[in-house]
């Protein structure tokens, strides 16, 4: 058995959404897991953005090491992600009445966002006999493993997990000793982000559009399969003066922007839309946001999620006199060495929730898995009687 792990810590340093705490997240994790768990250190793929000496977690390395780890994995072998940092939720642009969700993700340090897609992409590709488990301390990641059920807190439209324990009604305020920032960054910033990178002005209809310009090959699956539907008119010739017939003035301002590129005559459009049209996978092809493949979903037990909080709530990058530190990722080291890392995922995470509550924070840490997995041992997977 062998035992890997990706640990990615992001702290965006000079952006103006900086966090402060998501690198120690990921330090102290590693110390964990090589102390309790017996992990070869050189097992542990450490990505973070305040050393140059480490992999850049940028989208499309994160995406390559966790490739090259799920294709090492085999059955009986154990990988663990574990992802500090920020979360969000971008808009619905196709500019079509039914698409009206918006895609959840996970932000590496170039905003170039990881979705559902991106993970199911990559674990469709995984040994069903590892154990996977996934750590994500952001906001709005309790859909990034779409397969997994929830058993222990409240998910889109107040679902509730069936092993949720009463920490969930739990009021709590802000401590006056704590300095606390959102883990999530608002579509604004993105935008922001974006405009400044690409050079032109970005708006929700091109946020996508531009994400494709600037990551191309390493643009989400998500990103990618919007592009390859809004072609479409352009690839069929239908003229600018129709478009309204089929789509809002959101879909507009994306087919004009493609236009753009489209007309370009230095711009070779077979290697620029290249791979929007070659994007393959687990995928929904209607471009929506939010959209799951029917029938193509990953069996629920490839994995196990622990998301940082509930899906109305904001996860916590905190600054105390102690240091600075993700709310989830110093609550879970906190109970696994507690228990020196004999504790199942249930039990885990319902502590994990007492603390919150202890320490006068408002979110609430979700456990996603079969029923099955809910009280074996976190990480390990080994079942006690």
């Amino acid at each position: 058995m062998v035992k890997r792990a990706v640990l990615v810590g992001c702290n965006y340093p000079g952006t103006g959404y900086d966090l402060f705490g998501c690198v120690n997240d990921v330090t102290n994790m590693r110390k964990v897991l090589t102390d309790i768990y017996g992990f070869d250190k050189r097992n542990v793929l450490f990505m973070v953005d305040t050393d140059p000496t480490s992999i850049r977690p940028t989208g499309g390395n994160i995406a390559k090491v966790l490739e090259d780890a799920i294709k090492a994995s085999k059955a009986g072998d154990i990988l663990y992600f574990h992802f500090s940092g920020h979360g969000g939720q971008i808009p619905p642009e196709s500019g079509c009445r039914e698409d009206d969700g918006a895609d959840e993700c996970i932000y590496p340090t170039d905003l170039n966002p990881m979705t559902d897609d991106s993970f199911r992409t990559l674990l469709s590709k995984l040994d069903p006999g590892v154990i996977f488990s996934f750590v994500s301390d952001s906001c709005h990641s309790g859909g990034l493993l779409d397969s997994a059920e929830l058993q222990v807190g409240v998910g889109e439209k107040d679902e509730v997990g069936p092993e949720t324990e009463s920490t969930r009604a739990a009021v709590a305020m802000t401590s006056s000793q704590k300095t606390m920032n959102a883990k999530e960054l608002p579509v604004s910033s993105l935008i922001e982000h974006l405009s400044e990178a690409s050079g032109h002005e970005v708006n929700v209809g091109t946020i996508r559009v531009t994400l494709y310009e600037l990551f191309k090959a390493d643009a989400s699956p998500t990103v990618k399969v919007f592009v390859k539907n809004m072609i479409s008119p352009l690839e069929e010739g239908i003229p600018e003066e129709e478009w309204g017939k089929s789509y809002n003035e959101v879909g507009i301002s994306a087919l004009k922007e493609l236009k753009k590129v489209w007309d370009e005559k230095t711009i070779n459009n077979d290697d620029y839309f290249h791979s929007a049209r070659t994007v393959d996978g687990p995928l929904h092809f209607s471009g929506f946001a939010n959209t799951k493949p029917a029938g193509q979903t990953l069996p629920p037990s490839t994995a196990i999620l622990v998301s940082a909080c509930e899906s109305d709530q904001t996860a916590a990058d905190v600054q105390s006199a102690t240091g600075a530190y993700g709310a989830l990722s110093n609550a879970v080291e906190i109970v696994v060495r507690k228990y020196n890392g004999k504790v199942t995922n249930k039990k885990l995470v319902n502590d994990v929730r007492a603390l919150m509550v202890q320490e006068e924070l408002d979110q609430r840490p979700c456990l996603y898995c079969t029923d099955d997995k809910v009280n074996v041992n976190f990480l390990t997977g080994v079942k006690y009687q």
